[in-house]
């Protein structure tokens, strides 16, 4: 049965020990940084409290990025930015304490020898008593960016923990007493800081930049008796017929057999368009796609690179208790972090003949809004659908956007349990014939195995 290869297949994938984390830290002498500050001054480090007070002063309020705006909201960052324009690094006293230190983060994150990082500045903030960053994700400012880079400097403050987490894993960060604290993590990763209580947190950000890597190709000479294994459940997943209806397709005769003709393994880490390839895989994604390669290429089958994207269909009776709902659509779509109401039209019903407001207690989040509407809320779904949207072969070639449809006797999770964040909530009251429906909309990146050279 095709069902117990992908269990089988995905078991493997699992057991491929992840050569690293999603986030490492590091500490250098504070004496490896010389930095200054125009009308303050170099810094002494620790920074004392009167320092820290002019770099408060200096600073102005840190904005975050919202689609193609620019947004200043202090319920969401509310934290001091030094322009850069003001600020000098001795750049070769610092470099060259850096770079063994970015190669050590690189071993500590998984990345293969062979991919170079750098650090590109990104950005100086102080973060005084009550200040924080809520939780969100960073974007990938540069190409090549894997991994932002913090580097805390000492000096005196209580609270104001940077806290990074991916898939239910966390790690606290609290800085390192007398030097400087570096922590670096994945651009996937969630992650904030915490409201100061006392004191001054001041710290640099830098964009870390993969350089180019290889592809993964096959050792010559005899596979590894564990690839070799996964090559035989490949050849058999691409050998055992399925029913054609696995693909929605059951014809009133009934179905008939072919043969899959994909294998989609789904990845752990997320990743934009911009941020795919082969040389900028993290951590436990590279491993498992380096062996899910080595297989394929043993059975004599192609892979490519692929994002899809996952809708979930769910039905909700808490919206069916929303009378207000009635023969309204609404989408939500997440923006840098944030969710913002797109859409909210309105049909006529036989129920309604004008919209109704909505009802809601004053200072809580609509019925429909994605931080209500969880999957622990709406239970499993009962349908999903996948769908390969781009995809890069082993040549570097970009094909998309596309939709490629995967059926789910195609595709192999090979990730842990928690649950991805999505990209897009709708919402659709009760219209008539149907409704109190929740979809939910999901980015992955996967690896494609197909019989030749990759999809067609």
């Amino acid at each position: 049965m095709t069902d117990e290869t992908l269990r089988a297949i995905g078991e493997f994938l699992r057991s491929v020990p992840p050569p690293g984390s999603f986030v490492a830290r590091r500490t250098a002498s504070a004496a490896d940084l010389a930095i200054e500050v125009e009308g303050i001054g170099r810094l002494r480090l620790p920074v004392p409290m009167a320092q820290a007070r002019q770099l408060r002063d200096t600073a102005r309020p840190a904005r975050y990025g919202m689609g193609a705006k620019t947004l200043l909201d202090p319920s969401v960052r509310d934290t001091g930015e030094i322009p850069l324009a003001l600020v000098t690094v001795d750049q070769d006293r610092w470099h060259r304490a850096l770079a063994p230190i970015l190669e050590a983060l690189r071993f500590d994150l998984g990345l293969p020898p062979d991919c170079e990082l750098s650090a590109e500045l990104h950005s100086m903030l102080v973060y005084g008593p009550r200040q924080f960053f809520r939780r969100h994700q960073d974007s990938e400012k540069s190409d090549g960016m894997i991994a932002t880079l913090v580097v805390t400097l000492p000096s005196f403050f209580e609270g104001g923990e940077l806290v990074v987490e991916h898939r239910g894993e966390q790690v606290v960060d609290r800085g390192a007493p007398g030097r400087l604290g570096l922590v670096a993590f994945y651009t996937d990763c969630e992650h904030e800081v915490r409201p100061v209580q006392l004191g001054h947190r001041i710290s640099l950000t830098y964009n870390l930049i993969a350089g180019p890597r290889a592809v993964p190709t096959a050792a010559p000479g005899a596979p590894d008796p564990a690839v070799a294994a996964l090559a035989e459940h490949l050849r058999e997943h691409f050998t055992t017929p399925i029913p054609d209806g696995h693909r929605g397709q059951y014809r009133p005769e009934g179905p008939e057999l072919e043969r899959p003709d994909q294998l989609v393994c789904l990845l752990d880490h997320q990743y934009s368009q911009r941020g795919f390839g082969w040389d900028q895989l993290k951590g436990a994604d590279a491993a498992r796609v380096e062996v899910l390669v080595a297989a394929a290429d043993s059975a004599g089958y192609g892979t490519v690179l692929a994002l899809a994207e996952v809708q979930d269909y769910h039905s909700s009776d808490d919206l069916a208790d929303e009378f207000w709902m009635c023969g309204r659509r609404r989408r939500w779509e997440l923006v840098d972090g944030n969710w913002e109401l797109v859409v909210d039209d309105w049909e006529p019903n036989e129920m309604l003949d004008e919209p109704q407001e909505e009802e809601r207690t004053e200072g809580s989040l609509p019925i429909d809004h994605p931080d209500r509407m969880t999957p622990a809320e709406l239970g499993r779904p009962h349908r999903a659908d996948t769908r390969l949207t781009w995809w890069i072969d082993r040549a570097g070639a970009v094909t998309g956007p596309v939709a490629r449809t995967v059926s789910r006797s195609e595709i192999c999770v090979d990730t842990t349990e928690f649950e991805m964040e999505p990209f897009a909530v709708e919402s659709e009251g009760f219209t008539g014939n149907e409704g109190n429906t929740v979809d939910r909309w999901y980015r992955r990146a996967a690896v494609v195995v197909r019989p030749g050279s990759g999809p067609a």
